[in-house]
């Protein structure tokens, strides 16, 4: 083996520097507040440091999903209760409406608030995110989810998707409603109709209550003319007389009223009332054989579940006196859906279904809290295994940095006394 001064020299520099590397990188972990600043410091706790922070990553993704899920959700919620609040008011209104003392005036001015409160519903239905995407548009977000056309009526622009974001593994969380789900599926009973449907059902309502009755009654003697058109139409309406009450069945259209006379006759001693018609004038006499009181309600006509604008079939009622001459006005019976009181139901079924809606809200936002609590609790156990793996133990950092601190001053001391001497002098 070769020794010699130069290669001791040599030996020892080499060891130093090993000293000064590693007192460096214990400084570095002191700086940093890091165990591991390389894989090669501990293989495995690397690997496992590694995980967990993939892990709290993903779990801190989750966290932002669920923020922005109630972000949403809050402001869908808001929005849906705000057309609760809209179609409360306007059940208010129509009730007030179908009060007989209100005059053409106070209608007019009913129907106006309530014009001004589908317009409100309107700009509910077509809220905006706080990124200026349409909550109530589906997929369609760039689109204003509805729009009132010139002729008075709405359009859904958007489709039936359903946003949803996930809140964990194995969750997701739907964020909104989609426009058709909230506001045009309302069961009516009679079909479905969207929110607006019923509001303009309101509004044509209001615009023919002071001309339509809900029922006409006669003494003894009345009449009926029809106003239908050419095609034919099914009917039915309850007629009562002084022996009882029969739901009458009917195929009618204009100028034939053949089918009416008989089906009442037919019927003669149920209610009591026999009709005749007088084929002139197309008008058909009702006579009740007990003196007593006539009545025609609850009109139904096929194909008529909306209130339209413009009335086309309709059945003028007028008292008759011995003579046969009309006493008073007639009074105009149509079907029931015409009436303000058929649609105050449809509104209620309309603030039911808006109802629906908003607790679908209401679950998703408490699916998405519980969500949020568990996902915390997971972040917080994998933050402390992050850094119970990561996380620096200064105290024995700095006490192994000043062993080895002491231990090159030595070697560096005893390096400095021992190079003095040549290997000659350890040879005397």
């Amino acid at each position: 083996m070769q020794v010699s001064t130069k290669l001791f020299n040599q030996q020892s520099v080499n060891q130093f520097g090993k000293l000064t590397n590693e007192i460096q990188d214990l400084q570095a972990k002191v700086s940093t507040g890091k165990s591991i600043l390389k894989s090669s410091d501990d293989p495995v706790a690397a690997v496992e440091l590694s995980a967990a922070k993939e892990q709290k990553n993903i779990l801190e993704r989750f966290r932002r999903n669920i923020d922005s899920a109630q972000r949403r959700l809050d402001l869908s919620d808001g929005s849906m209760q705000q057309a609760i609040n809209v179609m409360t008011r306007i059940s208010e209104l129509a009730i007030q409406a179908a009060n007989d003392t209100n005059g053409v005036p106070e209608r007019i001015a009913i129907r106006t608030e309530v014009e001004q409160l589908a317009n409100v519903m309107l700009e509910i239905a077509n809220t905006k995110d706080a990124q200026g995407q349409s909550l109530f548009a589906g997929y369609h977000t760039n689109t204003q989810a509805f729009i009132k056309n010139v002729d008075g009526t709405f359009t859904y622009n958007g489709d039936r998707g359903k946003h949803t974001l996930q809140i964990s593994e194995s969750m997701n969380v739907a964020t909104s409603i989609d426009g058709g789900t909230a506001f045009e599926t309302v069961d009516t009973g009679s079909g479905r109709k969207s929110v607006f449907d019923i509001i303009t059902n309101i509004v044509n309502t209001i615009n023919n209550a002071d001309a339509l009755s809900r029922q006409g009654s006669a003494r003894a003697m009345a009449s009926i003319d029809f106003k239908v058109p050419r095609d034919p139409q099914n009917w039915s309406f309850v007629l009562t007389g002084g022996l009882g009450s029969s739901t009458i069945d009917i195929t009618v259209s204009d100028g034939n009223y053949d089918d009416t006379v008989t089906k009442i006759n037919a019927l003669t001693s149920v209610t009591g009332i026999k009709a005749s018609l007088d084929n002139d004038t197309g008008r058909i006499t009702l006579t009740d054989s007990q003196s007593r009181t006539i009545k025609i309600s609850n009109i139904e006509i096929e194909g008529t579940d909306f209130a339209t604008g413009e009335i086309d079939s309709y059945i003028d009622f007028n008292t008759l006196e011995g003579s046969g001459a009309v006493v008073g006005s007639a009074r105009r019976l149509t079907d029931t859906n015409q009436l303000i009181s058929s649609s105050v139901e449809d509104v209620k079924k309309a603030t039911d279904h808006l109802s629906l809606q908003r607790s679908f809200l209401g679950a998703q936002l408490n699916k998405a809290e519980l969500q949020k609590d568990a996902i915390d609790q997971r972040i917080m156990a994998t933050s402390e295994r992050v850094s119970d793996l990561g996380e620096a133990d200064l105290a024995a950092i700095v006490t192994q940095i000043q062993s080895l601190l002491i231990n090159r001053d030595a070697a560096q001391q005893a390096y400095a006394k021992i190079s003095q001497n040549s290997l000659f002098d350890f040879l005397n």
